[in-house]
């Protein structure tokens, strides 16, 4: 078994168990909670570090239910596979670990081509990483299957390949049960607040509307700087094959106050249901 360390701790969120959790008990208690109940299908969560969207990342978190999580994350580096499983191992963190399950994760090898066992690219990636300790505060334990997409062209092929792994992610949780999808994706990232929040609010116009085609047209005409598009897509997609039809954003902000002289990147928190 492959033991897979934090590579994010110090960086993106507390080293410290301790603060980690003060941490993270802060974000939950300043997120708002459901005022009914809706069977949410999937959420979009960003991935950036805590101190700049750990809040927006709350507000997904906070409403969870318990169960196992199929995280489809963003591949930011130019290596491996498009679709990249990483299996047999078990994902550490400062405040617990989390077992990815072999026997979701070699169902669904055979039922997609398209997705691929390859650790290396989730070697040093954060955008997975940096769900898990919400999931372990919350909740103590998780098992997890964490697959990475690469960004290549955000053309007609990509959206066709999402659009068949996020089917299969979907047939198999609905065969399986006991298992919620989470997709990992910051927004835009632009030279100011003002550009960044009018470019997301365009992309938020179709990703609301589960409308993949209509993201990633958007996409293209005005060259955004999106890290994951498609990680949402493929978030989209499964949302779908579960049966959603809407989606809401759940709470939106920026990195405005943290980065200014090196851009700024929207963040949103959203669920499909």
């Amino acid at each position: 078994m492959i033991l897979r360390p934090p590579t994010a701790a110090g960086t993106f969120y507390e080293i410290d168990a301790n603060m980690l959790r003060k941490q993270l008990d802060f974000y939950f208690r300043n997120a708002v909670t459901r005022s009914r109940k809706i069977t949410t299908k999937a959420r979009l969560v960003p991935h950036s570090p805590y101190t700049h969207s750990g809040q927006v990342a709350a507000h997904s978190f906070v409403n969870l239910d318990k169960s196992n999580f199929v995280i489809v994350g963003s591949n930011h580096s130019s290596y491996g596979a498009t679709f990249a499983l990483m299996k047999n191992s078990l994902w550490k963190t400062p405040i617990g670990e989390a077992l990815v399950d072999d026997n979701f994760a070699n169902k669904l090898l055979k039922e997609s081509s398209f997705i691929e066992f390859d650790a290396i690219p989730h070697e040093d990636e954060f955008s997975i990483e940096v769900q898990l300790p919400f999931l372990l505060h919350k909740f103590g334990d998780v098992k997890i299957l964490p697959l990475l997409v690469s960004n290549q062209v955000a053309d007609d092929t990509l959206m066709e390949s999402c659009r068949m792994v996020g089917s299969s992610i979907a047939k198999l949780i609905k065969k399986e049960g006991n298992w919620s999808l989470i997709g990992s994706s910051d927004l835009s990232r632009t030279i100011g607040e003002e550009e960044t929040e009018r470019t997301d609010k365009l992309l938020l116009k179709h990703i609301t509307k589960l409308d993949v085609k209509g993201f990633f047209t958007a996409l293209n005409k005005m060259d955004a700087n999106v890290c994951g598009y498609g990680a949402i897509a493929t978030t989209i997609f499964a949302a779908k094959g579960l049966g959603a039809r809407k989606a809401k954003v759940l709470k939106y902000g920026t990195s405005a106050n943290m980065e200014i002289d090196r851009g700024v990147t929207g963040y949103a928190s959203v669920k499909f249901y």
